[in-house]
């Protein structure tokens, strides 16, 4: 019955998608943005977006509503909307809704990290439908697809893992759990993502950018057990300690072990704070690595060009867990850390610069890229200067995320996604790259079995 289920949702997805084809889309992200409350030390965060694009054939014309419901209007046709728009006059937009998300449980079973998980997408009480005259023509609900790579192995199982295009985030474990409050102005330029790993992971990102700290001697701090010692490493947004690096490491192997068919990155990219000419240290984090990953870790093929293995390789082989690792020292002792993988990061401040930075990078040539390690990442997100942080110039991190993830979303879906292999965005609910990355695979399934 699980199988029949998750077969059954593919084929209502993939129908969904031919339909939408012949006339646009919609869907539903999540603002990154905030409100305050008045008189009140607490704010209004996680409000649902809605965003269409719309390419009908003029014979048809265009649609003339999108409707928002808690429920699939499709099946249940009792449901109210939330939400109605009309005149849609332009045919490609978006609309931030006063309709709060929060932190809503998982479907499928997947919110209890150990229980039961059904495999294939599942869809949050969140839908959109786009109507023309009355008539629905397209909907899409804010899901998750936690095992999207085995779902479409048929599709999927031929490709390099240097040739998909995978979704992650940046700076992944650099968030807060809990509701946000005015006091967290702080913090405007400290959290990238608004959802911890194993959400993340859920919902389908697949690379997590790591910055790791060392710190002997915090008190009070989470530590990770390491024999007679205690080693305290903690993911760090530059030299700021954020979130305790045992808490990631137990996300990253509870989803490994629940979602046995899924690929996952993990980039340990920088190493901040108590590091610099400490090789122990590496090797202390190495180990620990080794202890709570062994028998999940890919090997390289070390001296190997091209495009890396393909997912029916690691299937069959059974590590699906990949540790790019930036210390080329360690990386000589351990054979199984991965060198370092290249990041295309623009140190842009606005939006025009980092598309443009983008188009140079993805669409140019591809000299820059680490030749030792066939994964390479875009990090679409905006940099601010230090200057903005001492005088909140832009706002914060969250309002730079709202004004480049939707039209990341555009971008990749037209034109990028034939030569992306990793993208990493901030708050990655705000744009739709996990959709856009599978269909793009898909696609680049296509090509392939084309060109045979």
């Amino acid at each position: 019955m699980m199988l029949k289920g998750a077969t059954l949702l593919l084929l209502h997805l993939f129908c969904e998608i031919a339909l939408a084809a012949q006339c646009g889309k919609v869907w539903l992200t999540v603002s990154s943005l905030w409100r305050p409350i008045a008189a009140s030390d607490k704010v209004v965060d996680a409000e649902l977006e809605v965003n269409w694009d719309l390419d009908c054939p003029s014979s048809t014309g265009y649609p003339d509503t999108i409707k928002v419901f808690t429920a699939d209007p499709a099946h249940n046709k009792t449901v109210k909307p939330k939400l109605i728009l009309t005149s849609l006059q332009y045919p490609r937009g978006y609309y931030r809704t006063n309709i709060t998300v929060g932190r809503p449980p998982l479907p499928g079973g997947w919110d209890t990290k150990d229980g039961a998980t059904l495999p294939g997408p599942h869809c949050l009480k969140h839908h959109a439908a786009l109507y023309k005259d009355g008539v629905i023509l397209t909907s899409s609900c804010l899901q998750i697809w936690p095992t999207w790579m085995y779902d479409l192995r048929r599709q999927l199982g031929r490709l390099p893992i240097g040739s998909l295009m995978i979704p992650g985030t940046h700076n992944s474990g650099c968030y807060k759990h809990g509701d946000l409050t005015r006091r967290d102005a702080f913090q405007r330029y400290l959290l990238t993502q608004d959802r911890d790993v194993w959400t993340q992971l859920v919902h389908g990102v697949r690379y997590l950018d790591i910055r790791v700290g060392y710190y002997p001697s915090i008190p009070n701090g989470t530590a990770i057990e390491e024999g007679n010692h205690i080693s305290r490493f903690w993911i760090n947004h530059d030299v700021i300690r954020i979130t305790p690096l045992s808490a990631i490491i137990k996300d990253v192997r509870n989803f490994l072990n629940v979602a046995r068919g899924e690929v996952v990155i993990m980039d340990f990219h920088r190493f901040p704070v108590g590091f610099e000419d400490r090789p122990s240290r590496h090797r202390r984090l190495a180990m620990i690595l080794l202890r709570e990953f062994e028998g999940l870790i890919l090997k390289p093929d070390r001296g190997v060009e091209g495009l890396g293995p393909t997912l029916n390789d690691i299937w069959t082989g059974g590590k699906r867990l990949i540790i790019c690792y930036g210390d080329k020292h360690t990386v000589n002792e351990y054979d199984w850390l991965w060198p370092t993988m290249s990041q295309a990061w623009g140190n842009q401040q606005t939006v025009e610069g980092l598309f443009k930075y983008l188009d140079k990078v993805i669409m140019g040539p591809k000299k820059s890229r680490n030749s030792q390690n066939p994964l390479w990442a875009v990090m679409a997100e905006l940099t601010p200067y230090p200057l903005d942080i001492i005088f909140n110039l832009s706002g914060g991190l969250r309002q730079m995320a709202d004004s480049v993830n939707r039209n990341l979303t555009y971008k990749f879906q037209e034109e990028w996604w034939k030569e992306t292999n990793i993208v990493a965005t901030d708050f990655f609910l705000g744009n739709n790259l996990i959709d856009v990355s599978i269909q793009a695979n898909i696609k680049k399934s296509n090509i392939a079995q084309w060109r045979l």
